[in-house]
């Protein structure tokens, strides 16, 4: 009827607010090819004189004087401060989670996104007059709540049998970003200049966020007679504060919710190499210029996107086994056949093959969208209404694992070598196989004991009229 239309219009503004909130963070990626570029400045003439005449190219050059328009100064950054800057928007997340769930569970994701949304599109535009990885920080802050308020999301419109398809929609906003932010920021910065990147991307997060202010509505005990008393809603404020307050002692006591923390460290520390190190393997060790580089890192993320669909739809129509053993069949056909084909990469050079070593190293990452209908499905059913918090240890550890990975993978592969990326690509295998293993053995698909919502007891007795 019309409640499942409006559920499914909220569906689509929801997935699309939280994608170009993710697009406003990421736009510096596209920004800094051209920003970065010192070829590119109408000083560069100067600076090569500059260079002949001295004789040494380790001169100190201002290449962002006042006096040149914004969109011609450049900020040829060296590998440190790159790193840090880089490094800096994940500092952000993890520094904020605990301080952004606490506005989130106070606020509600209705308004606590407008004011995300908002603060997200304000520093997207800032960018370009504050370039600094201090200033990164403050934009990987802004986003955290953005994969803690999936859970509110997901807990509060979808149907009992739609979960998996809300699932793989909304965690599919990673992909939504990336598809725009890529070539469109690309294009942005190469044809008109590298401010407009943010610009252009500050305002879509500005649309987005006002579609979110008139579209979405948190629903507060959706199952239960709303009290007529407003006096009494007051003096019940205190007591449903206390039912949605997460247990943290009985949560982290948890074997099952720790299968899915171990599960999403696996998945996302092996998922980062195609988002973060796969332009290095593709032009190092397979040889591709980095123009057909860039076109093909972007296959995986157009594939995981009908398949992430594919995958929600079928956790939730699936009747030939128990919603636990879908869940294990999900998780480890991302993990399991993600590991079987990084054995068969390291067994196929691509002195071997280019073309057949390419294929191969694409399909670990598409089967990741299983993990729709693994633990990320997994972690909604088990902690009902703390799925927002949950969502956000997830974030926590999504951030640790890509922080540790872009220490480690650097410092094995120095020299971007096959024989190097063998050796990480072994680690890739251990890394699913004892994840998903503790996955299989642990989840569940029921609700925790401190999940249970006592509808009949606890929320019923909030409901009453007082006598």
């Amino acid at each position: 009827g019309n409640f499942r239309y409006i559920r499914f219009v909220i569906l689509a503004v929801s997935v699309l607010h939280l994608a170009f909130i993710q697009a406003s963070g990421m736009a510096f990626n596209t920004a800094f090819v051209v920003l970065s570029d010192r070829k590119s400045s109408p000083l560069y003439d100067d600076y090569e004189e500059l260079v002949n005449r001295t004789g040494s190219a380790n001169i100190s050059f201002d290449w962002s004087p006042s006096y040149l328009p914004l969109a011609q100064r450049r900020y040829p950054f060296d590998a440190v401060q790159r790193s840090f800057t880089f490094a800096a928007s994940f500092a952000g997340g993890l520094l904020g989670t605990f301080p952004m769930l606490y506005v989130l569970r106070k606020l509600g994701a209705h308004m606590t996104m407008i004011i995300v949304g908002a603060v997200s599109s304000l520093l997207c535009d800032l960018t370009p007059q504050s370039i600094s990885a201090s200033f990164e920080l403050f934009v990987g802050f802004a986003t955290v709540p953005v994969f803690p308020v999936l859970g509110d999301i997901i807990e509060q419109w979808a149907g009992v049998k739609e979960t998996g398809l809300f699932v793989a929609i909304l965690s599919s906003h990673m992909e939504i970003a990336s598809l725009f932010v890529l070539p469109v920021g690309s294009l942005i910065a190469e044809k008109v200049n590298w401010p407009t990147v943010f610009y252009v991307h500050g305002l879509i997060c500005v649309f987005f966020t006002i579609s979110w202010l008139f579209v979405y509505r948190d629903i507060s005990l959706p199952k239960i007679q709303k009290p007529k008393s407003p006096l009494h809603v007051r003096n019940k404020h205190h007591d449903l504060e206390r039912l949605f307050q997460p247990p943290y002692r009985a949560i982290f006591s948890s074997t099952s919710i720790w299968a899915v923390f171990i599960s999403a460290i696996g998945t996302i520390f092996v998922g980062q190499f195609m988002g973060i190190f796969s332009p290095q393997y593709f032009t190092s060790v397979l040889g591709y210029s980095p123009t057909l580089t860039g076109t093909l890192t972007i296959i995986p993320t157009i594939a995981q996107l009908p398949l992430k669909a594919i995958a929600g739809v079928a956790s939730d129509k699936l009747k030939l086994m128990s919603e636990v053993c879908k869940l294990r069949l999900f998780n480890s056909l991302a993990c399991y056949l993600g590991g079987a084909i990084f054995v068969v990469i390291i067994c196929v050079p691509p002195a071997m093959n280019t073309s057949v070593a390419t294929v191969l190293i694409m399909i670990p990452f598409i089967l990741g969208a299983f993990t729709t209908g693994g633990f990320h499905k997994a972690a909604i059913m088990i902690s009902r209404q703390h799925a927002s918090f949950i969502f956000g240890i997830v974030h926590v550890v999504a951030t640790l694992s890509l922080i540790s990975g872009s220490f480690i993978i650097p410092l094995i592969t120095p020299d971007n070598t096959f024989h190097q990326w063998r050796i990480v690509f072994i680690i890739f295998i251990a890394v699913l196989i004892i994840s998903n293993t503790f996955f299989i053995i642990f989840a569940r698909a029921e609700p925790e004991e401190w999940a249970e919502m006592k509808i009949q007891k606890e929320f019923s007795q909030l409901s009453e009229e007082p006598r």
